[in-house]
């Protein structure tokens, strides 16, 4: 698993020279803030040089389509709405979307407990990066949050 602090870190060369051709990007708390529909400046950077290296994009989160519409278009990328992470099969339809195999992928977002293990399970790199702001999320996510504190520093990650 690979880790950065924010998404300008991400080094698309490494990635591509592994063998990735595309990105699965969260949505919530690592492209925009939790109910944001605009996307960060790290998000705006990574998705152009994404685009200028020759990767495939897609957005790829839990959230309905309501939510992912605006961040979609702000960032002219596609998205695959309700993907039920951690479960793999949401990642698995965005890689068949993309005609690729999830081996071809890298699944990019900011959470331990759902959008790695998805990533792992479907055969996806995993790109975990620092969330955006934790102050305001989802209940569930805040519980999540005390359990990856523990998990990182149990592995040092």
């Amino acid at each position: 698993m690979d880790r950065f602090a924010r998404l300008e870190e991400i080094d698309l060369d490494r990635l591509k020279a592994d063998g990735v051709r595309a990105l699965l990007l969260d949505a919530d708390n690592t492209l925009g803030l939790w109910q944001d529909p605009a996307p960060s400046q790290g998000a705006l950077r990574l998705v152009w040089e994404a685009k200028q290296a020759g990767f495939s994009l897609i957005i790829v989160s839990n959230a309905g389509a309501e939510r992912l519409q605006p961040l979609s278009k702000a960032l002219d990328i596609p998205f695959m709405p309700r993907c039920g992470k951690p479960l793999p099969f949401g990642l698995l339809r965005a890689a068949r979307a993309l005609g690729l195999s999830p081996r071809r992928c890298a699944m990019v977002g900011d959470q331990l407990l759902t959008d790695m293990p998805a990533a792992f399970l479907c055969g996806a790199r995993r790109v975990l990066v620092d969330p955006l702001d934790t102050s305001r999320e989802f209940g569930g996510t805040r519980i999540n949050r005390r359990i990856e504190r523990l998990l990182k520093r149990l592995f040092r990650l």
